[in-house]
Order: structure tokens, then C-alpha cells, then sequence
């Protein structure tokens, strides 16, 4: 009776370290479940976003009208970027630019949203955080899209005088120097753009407080052998912390 004690002991100990492994294993399977409904609310709101870019820049190709859809495509694809993650806005981006070449070809539309409005798009996630209620903030975004609205003007408008002209009737280039030429241009497309921005910072503080944020329900890990409540996980993108499910301000002295 007492040799058979170490072989139970043994085949016991087996036992907890089987039933361990088996557990340890179940809970990556349901970390794994968990990070693919993520991932699907995630593709599901880029998908929506890339549909609303694509119907404005059909209008901007299609009908008579300015840069405006073009404006409101750039804002989808901050939403994407903002409530999936960066890397579902540039493929929000890159889908909404070869759409509109399939619907336009070259043209100065296109170059405008390739070169100056899907960028601006991807840019407005990053400086996000600097808002223009407030002064210092506001100084530094300003002069942020200020120089990107220049630099992307200058590249369109050299594609425009040097390689779109060619082949047309319309000099190009001696219809931008009646206007004045690059300075006047640039200057008129800065004196436009920035109170454009302006309204695209106000527009993103409102809609994006609509939206909901997309949240991760991850069980954390048992501690001594119990498990603990379910906790809300919430992408980097919301810039808000983690909700543990228990607030220290509720709790009492127990009086």
C-alpha cells in the first residue's frame, strides 16, 4: 500500500499539469475569438468609410462641381484611420484613389486627391491631437497644414503646367500666369484650405463622439485558480484608458 502512494502522487501530479495545458489552451482559443470580432468591427467600419470616399469621388468625377467631395472623401478616410487603425485607412486611401482613376483617368481631380487629399486625409489622424481651441495647439496644426497644402499645391501644379498641358488646346501654364502665376495661386489655395481644416477639426470632435469606438471584451488571466470579471479594452486610436469594471471613487470606508 505505501509503494503504490508515489504512483498515485505521480499520475495525480499528471493530471493537474494535463488538465493545465488543456486550459492554457482553451484561453488562447478564446483570446484568438476575441481579437477576430475586433478585427471584423474594424474591417467592417473601414469598408463603410472606403464605400462613403468612393461615392464622393464618383461626384467629383462625374458631375460639375469643385474639390468639396473630394474634402469630404479625405474625412472618410480619417475615420477609418481613427476607429479601425492606420493601416485600414491607407488601404481606405489606396482603394479610393485607383477607384477614382478607373472612373477619370489623369486628370486634375485625380492628382488632387492622389497628391494633396488622400494625403491630407492620413495627416489629420496624426495631428489630431492639436485642436485650434486652443492656442498653442492651434498655432502648431496651422502651420502643419500649411506647409502640407503648399508643398502638395506645388507638386499639382507642376504636373498641371509641365505634363497635363501637353497635347491640349489650352495652354495651361499661360492660363495660371494670367492668374497671376504659382505665388497668387498658392496663396488664394492657403487662404481656402486652412478655414477648411478648421472645419474639418470641428466636424471630427462632433462625429467622432457619435461613432462608437470600436471595444475588445478580454477576459483577463485566472488568479489562483479563479477567474476573474470580463474587462473593456479599448483600441489605442480612442485615446481613453482601460475600464477595469471597478471604480476606486465607488468605493466606501464601510461605514
Amino acid at each position: 500500500a505505501y509503494a503504490d502512494e508515489p504512483s498515485g502522487q505521480h499520475e495525480q501530479l499528471l493530471v493537474y499539469v494535463l488538465l493545465r495545458v488543456l486550459l492554457d489552451r482553451l484561453s488562447l482559443f478564446g483570446d484568438a475569438l476575441h481579437v477576430m470580432r475586433a478585427s471584423a468591427k474594424k474591417l467592417t467600419t473601414a469598408a463603410v468609410c472606403t464605400a462613403l470616399s468612393v461615392i464622393m469621388c464618383a461626384a467629383c468625377a462625374y458631375l460639375p462641381l469643385s474639390f468639396m467631395p473630394l474634402y469630404l472623401a479625405a474625412f472618410c478616410i480619417f475615420l477609418a484611420c481613427k476607429r479601425a487603425n492606420i493601416l485600414y485607412g491607407l488601404l481606405c486611401a489606396a482603394a479610393s484613389v485607383g477607384i477614382m482613376f478607373a472612373m477619370s483617368g489623369l486628370n486634375v481631380k485625380w492628382f488632387l486627391f492622389l497628391i494633396m487629399f488622400a494625403p491630407y486625409g492620413i495627416i489629420a489622424h496624426f495631428i489630431s491631437r492639436f485642436s485650434y481651441f486652443k492656442v498653442k495647439s492651434g498655432l502648431i496644426r496651422a502651420a502643419t497644414v500649411i506647409v502640407f497644402f503648399n508643398l502638395a499645391f506645388g507638386a499639382v501644379y507642376l504636373i498641371a503646367t509641365r505634363v497635363l498641358s501637353s497635347g491640349l488646346d489650352i495652354d495651361i501654364a499661360a492660363y495660371a500666369m494670367k492668374l497671376g502665376g504659382y505665388p497668387v495661386l498658392a496663396l488664394v489655395t492657403t487662404v481656402i484650405l486652412v478655414p477648411l481644416d478648421f472645419i474639418f477639426c470641428g466636424m471630427a470632435s462632433v462625429i467622432l463622439k457619435r461613432i462608437p469606438a470600436p471595444v475588445e471584451r478580454r477576459p483577463p488571466p485566472a488568479v489562483d485558480g479563479k477567474s476573474q470579471p470580463d474587462r473593456d479594452v479599448f483600441d489605442e486610436n480612442n485615446a481613453q484608458p482601460e475600464q477595469n469594471g471597478d471604480d476606486s471613487s465607488d468605493k466606501t470606508d464601510g461605514k
